[in-house]
């Protein structure tokens, strides 16, 4: 756990923006309030140097994905109330999670938690249109371009986190984002299999996760690369473990990192 969540430094850390060229709500997810703030820091500073204003409503919680995948159905529907009533206050025209996982399972799965529910399901229908991911926020929305950074040039290579990929049907955005930030994309092989994370698949079968985090390395380690980035922090756990377990000297990131990182001054 993170020495102080990402909702505790919000206010030291959101955009200070006087005339905005967007309005977003930002979704943290569990990882990122609590394990890996420093993501979300790296969104909220991309947002800033971008002239958009940014809203963290602090009563909204884990998307409850995990709650879905074990049978919880009812907990899950409660999860999904909460969060939609936690950002229906927001003046915003996108709500941006850097989790792949959260972004698949807010904009498809409220909808069907709720469907019975007539007013509850509008509800639904307009939060999941303003759910986007990081990556296609800042690549398709914000069309940020390879001048803004001043890259190093080092080697970096991509995972494509599963929800991604296939729930959200997002493929190129983060590599050219990768490109745009000065860094020198190598492909990796099977570059869109799952690490073997999958939230509690990797606890419930660890045999079958270690094979898939094993195979997914050594391609990683075949590109070469001195930076392994994605857009799932849950991902980032799973391949930062399996780099540190091999002694690697690889360095797991979220790509708003990346771009934080190489933003000129």
């Amino acid at each position: 756990m993170a020495d102080h969540s990402f909702r505790d430094r919000w206010e030291e850390v959101k955009p200070r923006v006087s005339a905005p060229k967007h309005k977003v709500a930002l979704f943290s997810g569990c990882v990122q309030d609590f394990v890996y703030p420093e993501q979300m820091e790296a969104c909220a500073k991309l947002l800033g140097d971008h002239g958009v204003a940014a809203e963290f409503p602090m009563d909204q919680s884990c998307c409850g994905l995990p709650l879905m995948m074990m049978g919880e159905k009812k907990t899950a529907q409660d999860v999904a109330i909460q969060n939609m009533r936690a950002f229906e206050n927001t003046d915003c025209e996108y709500i941006i999670t850097m989790c792949a996982s959260c972004a698949a399972h807010l904009k498809h799965n409220y909808k069907k938690l709720v469907e019975k529910n007539p007013r509850l399901s509008a509800q639904a229908n307009a939060f999941a249109d303003k759910i986007i991911d990081f990556s296609s926020f800042a690549n398709d929305v914000l069309g940020v371009e390879a001048g803004e950074f001043s890259g190093s040039g080092e080697k970096a290579t991509y995972h494509a986190p599963c929800h991604l990929c296939r729930g959200l049907d997002v493929h190129e955005a983060p590599r050219q984002l990768i490109e745009k930030a000065g860094l020198e994309y190598v492909e990796c092989n099977e570059e869109e299999v799952c690490c073997g994370f999958g939230g509690t698949f990797s606890m419930k079968f660890p045999e079958l996760s270690s094979e898939l985090l094993k195979k997914k390395l050594d391609n990683v380690e075949a590109t070469g690369a001195g930076v392994l980035l994605t857009d799932c922090p849950g991902c980032i756990m799973q391949l930062r473990g399996g780099l540190k377990q091999r002694g690697s000297k690889v360095r797991v990131r979220h790509v708003a990192e990346a771009l934080a990182d190489a933003k000129k001054k």
